[in-house]
C-alpha cells in the first residue's frame, strides 16, 4: 500500500480533523470521504467554502455533486481535495521560497 503524501496529509488534518498517526492513501481517501459524506449532510456551505479556499476546479466540484457522476460525491470530492493538496504540497517542495530578512517583509 502506498503511503500517504505526509504535507497533504498535515493540510488536510488542518481542515478535516484526520486522525493522527501515518495514513496509507486508500486509508486517508477512505476516512476523508466519511468526513465529506458527513459535511455534505450537516455542513454543505462549509464544504464548499473550503473547496473554494483550496482552489479546487469549480468545474470539477460540479461534475462530482452531479446525479449522473460515475462515483458517489463524497467519494469523488475526497479525491479531488486529497490530490489538490499533494499538487500544493509538490509546488512548495519544487519552488523554494527563500526566508524573509525583514519580519515586516509582508
Amino acid at each position: 500500500m502506498t503511503e500517504a503524501d505526509s504535507t497533504a496529509q498535515e493540510r488536510l488534518r488542518q481542515d478535516f480533523d484526520l486522525p493522527r498517526g501515518r495514513l496509507t492513501e486508500a486509508e486517508l481517501l477512505d476516512w476523508l470521504a466519511h468526513r465529506v459524506a458527513e459535511l455534505l449532510r450537516t455542513r454543505p456551505g462549509f464544504l464548499m467554502s473550503l473547496c473554494y479556499t483550496l482552489d479546487l476546479s469549480e468545474a470539477r466540484v460540479q461534475a462530482a455533486l452531479h446525479p449522473a457522476a460515475p462515483r458517489p460525491a463524497h467519494e469523488e470530492l475526497a479525491r479531488l481535495l486529497y490530490e489538490r493538496q499533494c499538487r500544493r504540497a509538490a509546488t512548495k517542495r519544487s519552488v523554494p521560497a527563500p526566508p524573509l530578512s525583514d519580519p515586516n517583509a509582508w
